[in-house]
């Protein structure tokens, strides 16, 4: 049994509820808790030591042997106690008391209602512009009367958590929104709940401790967009091949070539924006189809700081662009979504390995190097979600190989953390599907892309880098410097803000 797995099952004998399940940390309520956020954690690291605590408990939690204290926990600008043992330790005739001090908790667990994600934005964009704000064109961020740039921003979880924070790190916004806690650079939050914004939420079923094995959650699938998809197909039949001084085409070290892509045609509102369309699988589960989700913007100026953006109703899980030639999937297209994943394949060079990376601009410099095909996924965290597809629906059996390609993202901060999780990201998807993993090599600086390795090397270099590629494992063992433990206990913080 695995430590993590022997955390729960201590728990779980106890009689707590665990609600989520991360890598390091479990997060639970205690018997009779009905908080809508559970408030127990626990967190595990890797030489076995644990430390528990409670966001609720002003004098932390009594659980008796082996739990020794451990010092305070940060939370926000609060701080709660908390306990230490060793998951060797954790036996089940070792009980969990109650809280010394616990509020708002009743002593039966009550019913909770849920609210869908899409309708608590909604209401929530209503009540930020209630209180002033302006929508920006950056989806979720807004301006106030005092300055034109988008310095506030709106997350609304998969649970149904509204949260507003701003850039200038303060923010004070009227009722129904309440304070939240800091996030983890120290900004002020505010967050409204369904249930404040006056939703009708489904009743969920009174909760019970899981059975063991945990259940495998299927995640949720938001329909695409349709009159974006319109748009998007009837603009880039119409559209033009950008021009070869396109911003995005001449950055940094290396010129590429934008035949692939096009730019809106000259009466839309975006004209001289490069469209790239992004696609994903079939919703359905049909493993020969893809459906077009969205179109990635790439402007030929900055606007509001950046010059990069998801077009508003665009759905970015799992999503990803082709190389070569999107143009076949468009062109494929049945309805107004639905394309057969063989308008690609049949454009595809079978001779060379399959390529998963990040951005648009590493897919494009990998595919012109003549490196190999490439499936961008537009960020570190679909990595896993188009590897796990690619496995799962056989089209690595059309390619020699397949590489996972991640940039050399190797800064640390003062801690002695990674800075960007890029690596951490691209290593995990490699192990668990087993594709090859694909880094610069240990002389390249910090942040080196394949199109920084066009500039500097030409095609070839880019070619190396490609033919560099091994096994996770493998990888691991040459590349210290990278996954060398820092020299700080990661898990001794409360966990980053995540609403």
């Amino acid at each position: 049994m695995d430590s993590l797995q022997k955390t729960e099952n201590y728990l779980v004998a106890r009689g707590c509820d665990i609600h989520k399940v991360k890598d390091h940390l479990v997060e639970f309520r205690l018997p009779g808790e009905t908080s809508r956020t559970p408030g127990g954690r626990l967190s595990l690291a890797r030489d076995g030591t644990l430390k528990m605590w409670h966001r609720y408990a002003e004098k932390g939690l009594a659980a008796g042997e082996p739990w020794l204290p451990a010092g305070d926990i940060p939370i926000g600008d609060k701080s709660t106690p908390a306990l230490r043992a060793h998951v060797d330790q954790l036996t089940v005739h070792q009980e969990l008391a109650a809280l010394i001090k616990v509020p708002k908790f009743s002593s039966v667990p009550g019913q909770l209602r849920s609210y869908d994600p899409e309708q608590v934005w909604r209401a929530a964009d209503a009540a930020l512009q209630a209180a002033g704000l302006i929508p920006s064109r950056l989806n979720g961020r807004y301006c106030d009367g005092s300055d034109q740039k988008p310095v506030y921003k709106l997350l609304v979880s998969n649970d149904g958590l509204a949260t507003a924070f701003s850039f200038r790190g303060d923010i004070d916004l009227p009722a129904p929104w309440r304070v939240g806690r800091q996030t983890s650079d120290g900004k002020k939050t505010m967050f409204v709940t369904g249930r404040d914004l006056g939703l009708d939420g489904d009743l969920a079923p009174p909760r019970s401790s899981p059975a063991l094995p945990r259940p495998v959650k299927t995640p949720e699938i938001h329909p695409a967009d349709l009159d974006l998809n319109r748009d998007t197909i009837k603009s880039w039949m119409a559209a033009e091949n950008p021009p070869a001084d396109h911003r995005h085409l001449v950055k940094g070290n290396a010129t590429l070539d934008g035949s692939q892509l096009r730019v809106y045609p000259g009466h839309h509102r975006y004209t001289g924006t490069m469209m790239v369309p992004m696609f994903r699988p079939d919703p359905m589960g049909r493993r020969d189809t893809v459906e077009v989700c969205g179109v990635h913007h790439l402007m030929p100026k900055l606007t509001f700081s950046t010059d990069k953006i998801m077009a508003k109703g665009s759905r970015t899980v799992g999503a990803f662009v082709p190389f070569p030639a999107p143009d076949s999937l468009m062109r494929a297209i049945v309805g107004d979504s639905l394309a057969p994943i063989q308008a690609w394949l049949a454009v595809a060079d079978k001779t060379k390995p399959l390529v998963i990376c990040e951005g648009v601009a590493t897919g494009l410099a990998i595919q012109q190097s003549g490196a190999g095909n490439t499936l961008c996924a537009l960020s570190s965290n679909n990595v896993m979600e188009v590897a796990k597809w690619v496995k799962n629906a056989g089209l690595f059996d059309s390619f020699p190989g397949v590489v996972i390609a991640t940039d050399h993202d190797i800064g640390r901060d003062a801690a002695g953390r990674l800075k960007s999780s890029a690596i951490p990201r691209a290593f995990e998807a490699a192990k668990v599907t087993g594709f090859a993993l694909a880094v610069p090599t240990a002389t390249s600086q910090v942040g080196t892309d394949a199109r920084d390795l066009l500039g500097e090397g030409g095609p070839q270099a880019v070619r190396d880098y490609i033919a560099s590629a091994a096994p996770a494992a493998d990888v691991e063992k040459a590349r210290p410097d990278i996954f060398l433990s820092a020299n700080v206990n990661q898990l001794s913080k409360e966990p980053e803000f995540e609403r």
